[in-house]
């Protein structure tokens, strides 16, 4: 609303622009928070998506995600021509994005951001590159930037308004103030955008935009390094556990290779596990020979000459896991043959009834 306010001031007062402009907006913002809560995650969840023609086959991105993202583009280009004419492109832009925070997949929290970021994240991270370039850089006039005048004025403008004004922004947060005083301050980049605005539109001078430019060059360096600093400190002292990170967002050929390798791996590992259970089951069941013929455990070996002590191999619960010794194997075959239950034991150990609860993540058949 500032923005819009602000840049409807240049040149001769205009009632519309500066005032009604963005009452309209204002409105519009309103309607459009309750349709972002109201409208749309029933139009997209119970409407649109379900009544979507099924694909033969499989596809590498679903027809639904595809729908959702059409949706985006539709909406992102309505709102930003709406707002045009109100003052500025970019308000439409934000109240988009707005629309869709509560658009969500039963099961996976953040659905439509990962939709949009899957589909622009290449063309985004150069857009972005271009962008600044093409507006911002190219404005910058370097002889004015450099010299010593813009530099003092700009530092002592960077360390005031910029970093300080935020940093302190916070005083009753308790132990959290310095991580929202410093997360404040790493908010330049529309800043940049609104100075190159503000000289193209000649409501500022060269001098100025210098001045700024050197200002929002101190939020831009000194905020990543400072955060990361203060956020790892408050982790530390309030002892929050910090998990690993999971990138929803990784490109799609690598994830496919990993759920694929994934796959291989646990199909041979049941192949093997298969192979071993039959194996355990011949030695319980043997009534003569008792050897042990080509298990995992090596060489044939026969059960007769181990010493088993009677009764303490019976119904043992051990801590041991998935590979256990020569003797552990035996004993649980023997155990087994005895006792008349056949498969109560996995390798020396009981079976569990979860993956989650046995020591290395396996789960017995």
């Amino acid at each position: 609303v500032l923005f819009n306010v602000l840049f409807s001031l240049k040149g001769d007062f205009n009632v519309f622009s500066t005032v009604v402009s963005p009452i309209i907006g204002i409105i519009f913002m309103g309607i459009a928070m309750v349709l972002a809560v109201k409208f749309w995650p029933k139009a997209i969840n119970e409407w649109i998506l379900p009544r979507l023609p099924k694909r033969s086959g499989e596809s590498k991105v679903p027809i639904e995600d595809e729908a959702l993202f059409l949706i985006m583009i539709l909406l992102l280009v309505a709102y930003s021509t709406i707002t045009h004419f109100l003052g500025t492109h970019l308000w439409g832009c934000f109240i988009a994005g707005m629309s869709f925070a509560c658009v969500d997949k039963e099961g996976h929290k953040g659905y439509t951001h990962h939709v949009w970021v899957r589909q622009t994240k290449r063309i985004t991270s150069w857009m972005i590159r271009i962008f600044f370039a093409c507006t911002v850089a190219f404005s910058i006039p370097i002889r004015k930037l450099l010299s010593i005048d813009a530099f003092l004025k700009g530092s002592l403008m960077g360390i005031g308004p910029c970093i300080l004004s935020k940093v302190f922004c916070a005083p009753f947060m308790g132990n959290a103030r310095w991580v929202i005083g410093w997360a404040m301050v790493g908010r330049a980049e529309f800043a940049y955008l609104i100075a190159q605005m503000a000289a193209a539109a000649n409501m500022i001078d060269e001098a100025t935009f210098s001045i700024t430019i050197w200002a929002l060059l101190y939020a831009t360096v000194f905020a990543p390094f400072v955060f990361r600093t203060v956020l790892n400190r408050y982790v530390r002292r309030e002892g929050i556990e910090v998990g690993n990170s999971v990138d929803i967002d990784a490109d799609d050929s690598e994830g496919e290779e990993e759920i694929e390798g994934k796959v291989f791996a646990e199909d041979r590992h049941d192949h093997r596990q298969a192979r071993e259970v039959e194996s355990m089951r011949k030695v319980g069941n043997g009534s003569g020979s008792g050897a042990i013929e080509n298990t995992m455990f090596g060489k044939s070996e026969d059960l007769q000459s181990i010493n088993l002590e009677d009764g303490t191999a019976k119904g043992r619960e051990t801590d041991d896991f998935l590979f256990g010794s020569k003797k552990q194997a035996a004993n649980t075959a023997a155990a087994s043959s005895t006792s008349g239950a056949e498969g109560n034991s996995w390798f020396g150990s009981r079976p569990a009834k979860s993956a989650t609860n046995t020591p290395n993540g396996f789960l017995c058949c």
